[in-house]
């Protein structure tokens, strides 16, 4: 399902002295099945941002739209909403507070009101999708570890069946190997499910890694929105903003002015990898 916002302000503290415009003017559609990322330095409004894709937020101007219905009419059913637009905010193991792992994740399926062996369902699949073992649904959820805490957190949102997941930096804190762990997981659900995915992030590396597109959050606007080209070749736009471009792209820059390859609009590792191989076999022809 679409989500769209037409012209999105929203100000905190509204009327005193801490008042604050956190969101200016946003505009933009995300399309069924979309996988976005969302970029800005810390304090530039993206947290402020996915909070009003499912209602937590109301705009304080503008609208919102979900399935092309304002969220803001007064009879819009906010339940339905939340349970189609899901929301894993950063740090999600922090939300865990059930007995057990099977409990955690079934607590939002309960909520519904949904059928016990249906929620049951739900709380397996989910489970599964994210890689936790069936032996696991009895154990306390504070006795895992930090990768498999912030799974069973993930999948309490995914037994909600969502049309949307919507990620507040999933991989923040883990080592390099538990991070790619997650970001591969939320690409592969994203494929099995057919889901929209909105992926909020500070690195560079990452939103090159997964997503079709990047909007570029910067003081409360939409600075860009666009192909992960289109945003990365805006490489001095992004740096007065305090971003920059994943760090690959930079070494492939500095070998593009030694002259030892052309400007290929290089963003990812593996994208580097083709690239430089096939440099290396086309001398080693020449020097036959």
């Amino acid at each position: 399902m679409s989500i769209t916002f037409d012209k999105v302000d929203y100000i905190y503290g509204k009327g005193t002295s801490f008042e604050k415009r956190a969101l200016k003017d946003i505009s933009f559609h995300i399309r069924d099945g979309e996988f976005v990322g969302i970029i800005g330095h810390t304090g530039s409004g993206k947290s402020t941002l996915i909070q009003h894709m499912n209602g937590l937020l109301k705009c304080t101007g503008g609208n919102v739209y979900y399935d092309c219905k304002d969220i803001s009419n007064r009879e819009y059913d906010r339940k339905t909403l939340r349970q189609n637009v899901g929301i894993v905010f950063q740090y999600p193991e922090h939300q865990l507070f059930e007995a057990t792992v099977g409990k955690d994740v079934a607590f939002g399926p309960n909520n519904l009101n949904i059928p016990g062996l249906q929620a049951d369902v739900r709380t397996y699949e989910a489970l599964k999708s994210v890689g936790i073992d069936d032996s696991l649904l009895d154990v306390s959820p504070f006795d895992l570890s930090g990768g498999q805490k912030r799974r069973v957190a993930i999948a309490g949102v995914l037994a909600m069946k969502p049309k949307v997941l919507v990620l507040d930096e999933p991989a923040a804190g883990l080592d390099p190997v538990g991070r790619r762990d997650i970001l591969d997981m939320i690409a592969r659900i994203r494929r099995e499910e057919n889901i929209t995915v909105i992926l909020v992030s500070h690195s560079m590396e990452d939103v090159a890694e997964y997503v079709d597109r990047i909007m570029v959050m910067n003081d409360g606007a939409l600075e860009m929105d666009g192909t992960v080209s289109e945003v990365f070749a805006r490489r001095k736009e992004l740096e007065e903003m305090g971003l920059s471009v994943p760090q690959i792209s930079l070494l492939m820059g500095d070998l593009e002015d030694a002259g030892i390859i052309k400007d290929t609009g290089i963003y990812t590792m593996e994208e580097a990898v083709r690239v430089l191989s096939q440099k290396l076999l086309d001398r080693r022809g020449r020097n036959q």
